[in-house]
């Protein structure tokens, strides 16, 4: 447990410390906050669910822009080796990775929730759908994040392992036109569980379903063990 706290709080500092990191945390603020102000002042609706949408969309964008030198980062620059090396498990390094960017996807969102002000000054908002729209949210951000640390663990370029992140997600987001077109009958069940668009509705709304909650955090966990797979693989070059 010490040596997982102390990799927390290296992958921590080095975050916090990258602009990269800092850019991207703002970056998602600003666009969260311009596009809230525009369907409150422009379309005039203040749903939280066009907000969690958005923020949805948005995250699939720059989460693969935190999760890109989680691995990636270290190989180019030669100090995975070293990482390696300490008495630490690979799931140990792989969870302390994670915990790192869950906080930093924790920070993003909660910079985003001064959009609950105007509703509850101007109106009488049901918090319930809120909360769980909030979580929601942050399970697709933990899911995207898991994703690129996987991908990261397999590449030596973190532009690389950003770019092939964002193919992944894009994929999973629309995986089920082809059960639309109802192109392959006996496949489509599999492609609609699979799709991250299919089943986002339901989570922005603050409902959350059982099935579809333990699809996302097994892929979630499926990509963390590869994770965890490709380091093993580091280990043995």
């Amino acid at each position: 447990m010490k040596g997982f706290a102390a990799l927390y709080r290296k992958e921590l500092r080095t975050d916090f410390g990258s602009p990269v990191a800092l850019a991207v945390v703002a970056v998602f603020w600003a666009l969260s906050g311009y596009l809230f102000s525009f369907n409150l002042f422009f379309v005039s609706t203040g749903q939280m669910v066009t907000a969690f949408h958005n923020m949805t969309i948005l995250l699939m964008l720059v989460m693969p822009l935190v999760s890109m030198r989680a691995f990636a980062e270290e190989a180019r620059q030669g100090t995975l080796e070293l990482l390696l090396t300490l008495p630490l498990s690979d799931v140990t390094l792989v969870a302390a990775k994670f915990a790192a960017g869950l906080t930093m996807l924790a920070l993003m969102l909660a910079g985003t929730m001064s959009a609950v002000l105007p509703l509850a000054w101007y109106g009488q908002p049901d918090y319930g759908p809120i909360v769980g729209g909030y979580i929601g949210v942050f399970l697709y951000g933990a899911l995207f994040l898991a994703i690129g640390i996987a991908v990261s663990s397999a590449c030596s370029n973190q532009i690389v392992a950003a770019s092939a992140t964002w193919g992944i997600l894009v994929l999973l987001w629309f995986i089920d036109y082809p059960a639309a077109l109802d192109t392959f009958p006996a496949l489509s069940p599999f492609f609609q569980a699979l799709s991250l668009s299919a089943q986002h509705v339901d989570f922005i709304r603050g409902v959350l379903p059982g099935p579809a909650t333990v699809t996302l955090a097994s892929v979630a966990v499926l990509a963390l063990m590869v994770a965890s797979v490709n380091l093993k693989r580091w280990r043995l070059r």
